[in-house]
């Protein structure tokens, strides 16, 4: 069976959620942080043979990296990754040794709705970097609704802001740590509740997150 570039990219990015995976037999990958507050599912154009899991799986896709349109063969104890001039024996953890999700999320009614691009992903990436500041805030003061990174505990923080949406007459604080959000790039459609979760949606490809918001959110008055 071959692998994807695409797959990979997806499995990289959950190498960065959770450094082990659990993969079961099918095309849906599925990855939990240690923390459990980030749960990341793809679906992905290989079907998997049988179940099995990866305890390190950044050391897993860099050994890989090393072979030349590798095809990966599964073993019962192993996985056998060929390609015309190399071979790699590469065996799998037990199921205890690795954290996976234990069921799904149900999305509770979103209050608050709005569209992310790749582009303001990677701004404000790079505004939290640039700024030395970790927090990431969606706020509303009833007339717009915009992302600011800063340092919500410090009142004279440098702050990064962009408007993402109008405001519906709602006001509301929903924090988010920038260290969170661990999302492949791409265009998202964003949806918040005010019980504490949000979803990420990729609009591009089968791929989405639910991160946990900061306790301190605040909806409404």
């Amino acid at each position: 069976m071959k692998i994807s570039n695409d797959t990979r990219d997806v499995l990289k990015n959950f190498s960065t959620i959770n450094s082990g995976i659990r993969v079961k037999e099918g095309n849906r990958l599925e990855t939990i942080s240690n923390m459990k507050n980030i749960l990341a599912v793809a679906t992905v154009s290989e079907e998997f043979p049988k179940n099995f899991s990866i305890y390190n799986l950044p050391e897993f896709l860099g050994a890989t990296s090393l072979m030349e349109d590798p095809d990966f063969q599964f073993g019962d104890s192993s996985l056998e990754i060929v390609d015309p001039n190399s071979k790699m024996a590469y065996y799998y953890a037990s199921e205890g040794m690795v954290i996976a999700p234990d069921k799904m999320i149900t999305m509770p009614d979103a209050e608050i709705e709005f569209k992310v691009t790749s582009t303001l992903l990677t701004d404000l990436q790079k505004a939290s970097s640039v700024l030395g500041v970790n927090d990431l805030v969606l706020e509303s003061d009833g007339t717009t609704v915009s992302l600011t990174v800063k340092d919500k505990k410090n009142a004279a923080s440098n702050t990064f802001s962009r408007v993402v949406s109008e405001g519906d007459g709602t006001k509301y604080s929903m924090n988010f740590k920038i260290e969170n959000l661990k999302i492949l790039t791409g265009n998202y459609n964003v949806s918040v509740s005010s019980k504490g979760i949000s979803h990420f949606n990729n609009a591009d490809i089968a791929l989405e997150y639910f991160i946990a918001l900061e306790p301190d959110s605040k909806y409404g008055s």
